[in-house]
């Protein structure tokens, strides 16, 4: 049997800071955090990416080991608002991340220039599909 579950994960930058990691908020997350972790036989597809706001590079950073002090993230996807507006970018093929042990994780970074107040929106499916 498959499992799905849709979340759509928010965040904003500080408006004070250049660089940062996003606290990304979702209607299944009390609160906030700062990474998502994917659990063991699951997969994270990032199916959409909407960003907007002041101009703004955002970073999908994914570890093999969340719980690693401190973890080390990798690179996998970046997008760049090059100025003040919108941009929303739904894939036909999604960034796919998987939980192989459970400890594997991702998390959503930015950088800017000057800072200014942006958000980020993500659509991210987990399952266990082949």
């Amino acid at each position: 049997m498959m499992v799905s579950e849709l979340l759509t994960l928010r965040g904003a930058t500080d408006n004070t800071n250049t660089t940062g990691v996003f606290s990304l908020t979702s209607d299944l997350i009390y609160g906030s955090v700062q990474y998502i972790q994917i659990p063991k036989g699951m997969k994270a597809k990032i199916w959409c990416k909407r960003i907007s706001g002041a101009a703004v590079e955002v970073i999908i950073e994914y570890t093999h080991n969340i719980l690693e002090t401190p973890p080390t993230f990798t690179e996998v996807d970046r997008e760049v608002l090059t100025s003040t507006g919108e941009i929303s970018l739904e894939k036909r093929r999604p960034i796919v991340l998987r939980g192989i042990t459970g400890l594997e994780g991702f998390r959503v970074s930015w950088n800017q220039s000057t800072p200014g107040l942006s958000y980020v929106e993500l659509e991210v499916e987990l399952t266990d599909d082949e």
